[in-house]
């Protein structure tokens, strides 16, 4: 994460690189996410990591980014991870194998994007080594989210029209990015956690269309994008 914070500050102040910062910005979030994965979690360190999500929020109102981002499932990457793009035109998923890369190009039409490594692509990427991830969404998600992550206490998986409604109880993801322009593109972190294993577990790009904290309950509204590769 310090190589990161080098980087931003490299490419931003010293370079004026768009490139190199954005570099940097992808950096810093690895660490986050490798911290979290270490069981880092604790209220300290969680407020440590702000200022490298201040920084990608400023990155993406920069960038102009506005809409929600499209999660992923590892079979639309070239390098085989579930990943976050968020959108720089419009919200059209890819057709193509995305290769690594931190701003591309993926659409017929010039459409380009940034992708991002998510809260969602680690607990993703853990719940898929131990086979916790099937075809079966609500299995997968109990199996992932309860009995492996062990961040939430239940989850309840509802078919709607066009997706899913999913009622998380209990969650313990704590905020990761408080009220920024991130939290508006990629959903809350629990969200963001959610989006990635319905994606993996459907084979299909997913959107975070809405939250709300009902009681104990975040009941997140999920779309299924009915495009591929």
């Amino acid at each position: 994460m310090i190589l990161g914070i080098g980087l931003s500050a490299i490419g931003y102040l010293v370079l004026e690189s768009t490139p190199i910062l954005v570099l940097g910005i992808s950096v810093m979030i690895m660490g986050v996410i490798a911290a979290w994965g270490e069981g880092s979690l604790e209220r300290t360190q969680l407020e440590l990591s702000k200022p490298g999500w201040d920084n990608v929020s400023m990155l993406l109102e920069s960038l102009g980014a506005a809409g929600r981002a499209m999660y992923l499932p590892s079979n639309y990457t070239e390098f085989k991870a579930p990943v976050a793009l968020v959108p720089l035109v419009k919200p059209t998923p890819p057709e193509i194998r995305l290769p690594r890369g931190f701003t591309i190009r993926y659409g017929r039409e010039g459409e380009t994007g940034l992708i991002l490594h998510t809260p969602g692509t680690i607990a993703a990427i853990k719940c898929s080594s131990v086979g916790a991830l099937g075809s079966d969404l609500g299995a997968s998600l109990t199996n992932c989210v309860v009995n492996h992550l062990a961040i939430a206490r239940g989850i309840m998986v509802t078919p709607t029209e066009g997706g899913y409604t999913i009622a998380v109880r209990g969650s313990r993801v704590n905020e990761l990015y408080g009220k920024t322009l991130v939290k508006s593109i990629l959903g809350s972190p629990t969200a963001s956690i959610i989006a990635s294993i319905a994606a993996e577990a459907l084979g299909s790009p997913i959107m975070v269309d809405s939250e709300e904290l009902r009681g104990n309950d975040l009941v997140i509204r999920l779309r299924v994008l009915a495009h591929g590769p």
